[in-house]
């Protein structure tokens, strides 16, 4: 493509050139026509004057000779020629006899000064053989008279002065290759200099501003480019302090982060990972096994670049519970647009770590992100071992309280089997119901305690869940007669999950006592089952009070009881053990209140036999 410059000098320089051009041509045509007009003109004349004296000397061959000594017309050509055209004498040199000369009738100057008295053309003579001006004119009635001039003189006129206009156009194109070179050059050194702007601009010099336009026309490009730069500049200056912002955030962090690309590979971290990874500062682009050799971690951050789940983050009813198709095994979750995904991980050190791999949701398409996921590491060290040292408190006290509880049981039992004062018997009623109330809360301990101190997956079979409902309504018949209720149960006969017998029996009877305390007294517990894909989700639903949509999450934690129902005869262990168990078996539970078909439910879920014999 032609440059600017180069462009507007061809532009000035052909429309110099076209106008010249225009101007010498119109100018020959015009200045040629005038010379024709003005030598017809003279020419006539002339013979006009010729004839009249022709008249006086005599119409004759000899008065047309002495007429041309008169005239003193060498070069000229002088016909006296009668009325019928015939040619009666002629001057010219070298010409042929009269007697061979054709008749001039049909001459377009004789056969108009027939008609008129006088005739004019230009044409080649076909006597002569060269090209000639001829004026005829009537002598008197019976003869006309015919002078010829050569073209050669007027031509020679007419190209002496054509030459001048030639010259003159010359001189116009020069003067416009001069000025077109004198106004692209010019609009070349302000278009540089306003190019130039823009490169400093480009370059980060954000103060740089068109001041000197070469015309007005400019004067729009040059508003935009300095509003450009403004615009640029605060953007520069606000994105500046976003990243002093987040370089000061990432480095003051105790926790480390590691930043990958679209990719899965590392673009960056802080120094709270380079601490723990030193090779991380300096391997940007490898792939995460390199620097952390965990494949467990790999294998999270591959699923974490995977296409983004849909389903992660939606729910089954208005209480926010996940629909029975989410993952919680794989510790994934979304929300406010990033997709979550948790592990902990356990180092050949012995340190162990918290991570959360997040990752924006829903921008592949756009391509408006550059970060592919972000993965924060916790050291969770300390809270490990104080999580340990606690389970095994727990798991030490609550064995060492079981003898005194024993002890304390069996004396109140012998104090109200003595013959003593009513007052006596009721004190040992008293402590015997505590004793009690504190050996189930020591053996719930306990089985929390087994629960959390086992690592692993429980030895699961395939188990008809009917027959652990039918052993935990035996467990808790008791309870269920006190409340006068009921225990239905709706699960199919062919339904088999993956479990623990004994576990699964006791989920059933802590979820049932759970619905038997709640319940109206004459009420009904309802067991129910439904298969969902791979997993069996089991309800137990129970007419209560209800649950309060703030205690929902809690109600799984240990000791935590509603506040309106404290005071119940309860450990406050039951769900929490009942969470334990579920999740041991690689399923979730949840509450909701109200339940879709009533009440208050307690859903957890179970893998199938049939789901997990198909994949």
């Amino acid at each position: 493509m032609l440059s600017f410059r180069t462009r507007i000098f061809c532009s000035v320089l052909a429309a110099a050139l076209i106008a010249s051009g225009i101007a010498v041509y119109y100018g020959r045509a015009s200045f040629e026509q005038s010379q024709i007009d003005s030598a017809r003109e003279r020419l006539v004349r002339e013979t006009t004057l010729a004839a009249v004296i022709l008249d006086k000397i005599g119409p004759s061959p000899t008065g047309v000779r002495e007429l041309a000594g008169i005239l003193h017309m060498p070069q000229e050509r002088i016909s006296l020629l009668d009325d019928k055209g015939n040619v009666l004498a002629d001057t010219a040199p070298g010409a042929q006899p009269i007697t061979k000369l054709d008749n001039h009738s049909d001459r377009p100057e004789v056969r108009s000064a027939m008609k008129t008295g006088k005739g004019f053309s230009i044409r080649s003579s076909g006597t002569l053989g060269t090209d000639l001006a001829y004026a005829a004119v009537r002598v008197n009635e019976g003869f006309l008279l015919r002078i010829a001039v050569p073209l050669a003189n007027l031509r020679q006129e007419i190209e002496s002065r054509v030459a001048v206009f030639s010259r003159i156009g010359m001189v116009t194109i020069a003067l416009s290759l001069i000025l077109a070179g004198l106004l692209s050059g010019a609009l070349r050194n302000s278009l540089s200099q306003m190019v130039s702007v823009v490169e400093a601009i480009s370059l980060g010099n954000f103060q740089r501003r068109l001041r000197r336009i070469p015309g007005r026309e400019f004067a729009p490009l040059a508003d935009a480019v300095n509003r450009m730069a403004e615009n640029i500049e605060e953007h520069v200056r606000a994105a500046a302090e976003q990243t002093a912002q987040l370089e000061s955030i990432l480095e003051t962090m105790s926790d480390g982060v590691l930043v990958l690309g679209p990719h899965g590979r590392i673009r960056r971290c802080n120094r709270a990972l380079a601490r723990e990874f030193p090779a991380a500062a300096s391997a940007l682009g490898a792939q995460v096994v390199e620097v952390i050799p965990s494949p467990q971690l790999q294998e999270a951050v591959d699923a974490a670049m995977g296409p983004c789940s849909t389903a992660a983050g939606q729910t089954d009813d208005k209480n926010g519970a996940p629909q029975e198709g989410d993952d919680a095994a794989g510790g994934a979750e979304c929300a406010a647009g990033r997709e979550q995904h948790y592990l902990q991980l356990e180092l050949s050190s012995g340190q162990v770590m918290s991570v959360c791999i997040s990752r924006p949701c829903g921008l592949e398409h756009l391509g408006q992100t550059g970060v592919g996921a972000v993965a924060v590491f916790h050291d969770i060290t300390e809270l490990m071992r104080l999580e340990r040292v606690r389970r095994d408190f727990v798991a030490n006290v609550s064995h060492e309280l079981r003898t005194p509880l024993t002890a304390i049981q069996g004396y109140a039992e012998t104090l109200i089997s003595l013959d003593a004062s009513p007052e006596c018997r009721r004190f040992g009623e008293i402590i015997l119901k505590h004793g009690v109330c504190l050996s189930r809360m020591v053996e719930d301990l306990l089985t929390l305690a087994r629960l959390e101190g086992k690592t692993g997956s429980l030895e699961l079979s395939p188990v008809d869940p009917r027959e652990a409902v039918s052993q935990a309504t035996g467990m808790c018949r008791e309870a269920l007669e006190r409340r006068n209720c009921t225990v239905t149960v709706d699960i199919s006969p062919d339904c088999r999950v993956l479990a623990s017998l004994p576990h699964l029996t006791q989920v059933f009877r802590n979820l049932i006592e759970n619905a038997a305390r709640y319940a109206p007294e004459g009420g009904s517990v309802r067991v129910g089952a439904h298969e969902n894909g791979n997993d069996v989700t089991f309800r137990v639903v129970d007419d209560g009070p209800g649950i309060p949509k703030a205690d929902l999450e809690r109600v799984f934690e240990r000791f935590y009881q509603v506040e309106r129902h404290r005071g119940q005869a309860t450990t406050g262990l039951g769900l929490a053990i009942c969470k334990h168990i579920v999740e041991r078996h690689g399923g979730r539970i949840r509450a909701e209140s109200p339940a879709a078909d009533g009440g208050t439910a307690l859903v957890f879920t179970l893998s199938s036999v049939h789901g997990a014999a198909l994949s």
